[in-house]
């Protein structure tokens, strides 16, 4: 991954908001000066970022920024893409095509290894781990990995089978194998359903109300519905069951809307999956730009009928 000005520049921005929203929204005119960097520079820079859900703009004379979201749900990693994109140190790493050396090319895979190192340790630290620890939030993470490493070499082997992985580690990368497991048996592409069924509608919000009430309206209409709490679950619901739309809720527990659909929205199968943001966060409109549609809370029913119907048809 390349690392330009906008990167470190994006980054020193949203800590700079993260350290004085306190106060209230933070202007760019007093980032400016305590970043020594040009306003018109950071208002390019927080423009992106709103369009990509790290930070919500407030209108008014004491108006100004704020995070999106909670500082320990953004990741450097998260910041660094969402301003940089997803270019590689050098393009072959990500596209054969690029050099017609790079099928024999014997470097090509230190490149590879190298980008993937630097997004593993740029999406190691969030906002709250340089908050809590400036300088030595890397060396302080560094020594908790290799600590919960020791004491995992020290345990006695553990039982088998998955109910035996109590750490939180093994859990995630649990999830990972079956999730990579279940995709790859999807591989010939999304199950046949049977003739007649109704298109089928994921429903992903952590408010149990705000679930029934969609799903009821949904199903009233005559669609078939699949419900998730938040990202990490609703990913699993993915692979399970493989459904024409997504209502996305963006402010949730574990993973925020805006970074599910960046998970999901890589998956070749699911690239293409419409999604309709359902938010009482302001600017909606900015959080997921591939949007088919977005509605404010409170929210009229009729008009999620009208996106749902406009994006994938009757049921």
């Amino acid at each position: 991954m390349r690392l330009t000005t906008k990167g470190r520049y994006g980054m020193r921005l949203v800590l700079d908001i993260a350290q004085h929203e306190d106060k209230g929204p933070v202007s760019m005119a007093e980032t400016s000066l305590r970043q020594d960097v040009s306003v018109k520079y950071l208002e390019r820079l927080v423009g992106e970022l709103q369009r990509a859900g790290f930070v919500r703009s407030v209108r008014g004379r004491e108006g100004g920024h704020l995070l999106a979201m909670p500082p320990e749900n953004i990741t450097v990693g998260d910041v660094v893409r969402a301003l940089e994109g997803d270019a590689a140190v050098l393009p072959c790493s990500n596209n054969r095509l690029a050099c017609p050396r790079s099928v024999h090319c014997l470097t090509r895979t230190i490149w590879i290894a190298a980008d993937q190192a630097m997004l593993e340790k740029l999406d190691s630290v969030t906002v709250r781990d340089i908050l809590s620890d400036g300088q030595n939030c890397i060396a302080r993470k560094e020594a908790e990995r290799l600590k919960a490493q020791k004491k995992a070499e020290s345990k006695p082997e553990a039982p088998a089978g998955e109910e035996a992985l109590a750490e939180p580690v093994q859990r995630k990368k649990l999830a990972r194998r079956i999730f990579r497991q279940r995709l790859a048996q999807t591989t010939q592409g999304r199950p046949v359903r049977p003739e007649g069924a109704p298109k089928k509608i994921l429903v992903v919000d952590d408010d149990p109300d705000i679930v029934e009430y969609l799903v009821t309206v949904l199903r009233e209409r005559g669609y078939d519905t699949c419900t998730a709490c938040d990202g990490d679950v609703a990913m699993e619901v993915l692979v399970t069951e493989y459904p024409d739309l997504v209502t996305l809720d963006l402010e949730m527990p574990n993973e925020w809307g805006p970074k599910f659909f960046r998970r999901f929205s890589r998956i070749p199968e699911f690239r293409d999956l419409p999604v309709i943001v359902i938010s009482g966060l302001p600017g909606i409109h900015l959080a997921i730009r591939k949007a088919v549609g977005t509605v404010r809370k409170p929210f009229d029913p009729q008009e999620v009928l009208r996106i749902v119907e406009g994006a994938i048809g009757e049921p």
